[in-house]
């Protein structure tokens, strides 16, 4: 990717140490590579958005943040309309953030955080007080649970065959014990490739690849019965309760902030 700088960045006043810029994104934005001065906290108020890195493609939901590390060149993508704020962070509170690109998930406080520095429009910091909340803000991001990626992605020789056939049938409901036969491995070794490789069980892989299938149907207006059955729920209470679980409210709600509403 082309290591270029953008004129706006270039003539900002350095963050102090935090500074925010608002955008409201049409859908199927494309913003082409380019990197910043400084660490770059990306964050979106609904949808998922997808990061092009040199040799990485990193895609996230709106309940994690994106942390960028200065210098480093990236490429955008939004297949729908939203709000996106980045945050760009001081050379001195970035020594706190991990030094490769990852994803940062939001805790209550850190959400609460972010969404007051928004509903004030703060760009800069202007007072004590938002010198305080922002040194606090990146002190939580420190100690958050941070993700390489949130869809699985493995070249491993058992777990790839599995991995390609969830991502091109969500509601694919074989267990574990299934895939096991099929693979010519045991549950418990595929259960120990799971958490080594990806970082979460056979059980969180399948959901958050479901997941990012209801969000694009969500936007087409299928009910959430129809969504919950064509993703291989049972019913849709237990689609609702995954939903909620990886994106911290219910299906409906998500819904309607995708037409119309603004920050949470």
């Amino acid at each position: 990717m082309p290591q270029t700088y953008s004129h706006a960045d270039l003539n900002l006043t350095p963050p102090n140490p935090l500074y925010f810029r608002y955008q409201q994104m049409l859908a199927n934005t494309q913003c082409s590579s380019h990197q910043h001065p400084w660490g770059q906290i990306c964050w979106i108020s609904l949808g998922i958005m997808e990061i092009s890195l040199e040799q990485q493609e990193l895609i996230t939901p709106a309940n994690f943040l994106v942390w960028i590390p200065a210098h480093t060149p990236h490429a955008a993508y939004v297949r729908q309309a939203l709000d996106y704020t980045s945050i760009y962070v001081s050379g001195e509170l970035a020594q706190l953030l991990p030094q490769e690109t990852c994803l940062l998930a939001q805790t209550p406080l850190i959400s609460a955080l972010i969404s007051d520095f928004c509903q004030r429009q703060v760009s800069h910091m202007q007072n004590a007080s938002d010198h305080h909340q922002a040194k606090l803000l990146i002190t939580r991001l420190s100690q958050c649970e941070r993700a390489a990626n949130f869809l699985p992605s493995s070249q491993d020789r058992l777990l790839l065959p599995i991995l390609n056939t969830l991502q091109a049938e969500p509601n694919n409901d074989r267990s574990l014990a299934s895939w096991a036969k099929e693979v010519h491995s045991t549950e418990r070794t595929l259960a120990r490739r799971f958490q080594k490789e990806l970082g979460m069980s056979f059980g969180q892989c399948r959901n958050r690849i479901r997941l990012l299938q209801a969000l694009a149907w969500l936007k087409e207006d299928k009910s959430i019965q129809d969504i919950a059955w064509r993703l291989g729920y049972g019913s849709p209470s237990a689609f609702i309760a995954m939903f909620k679980q990886l994106i911290g409210f219910s299906p409906e709600r998500y819904r309607r902030q995708m037409h119309g509403a603004s920050h949470p």
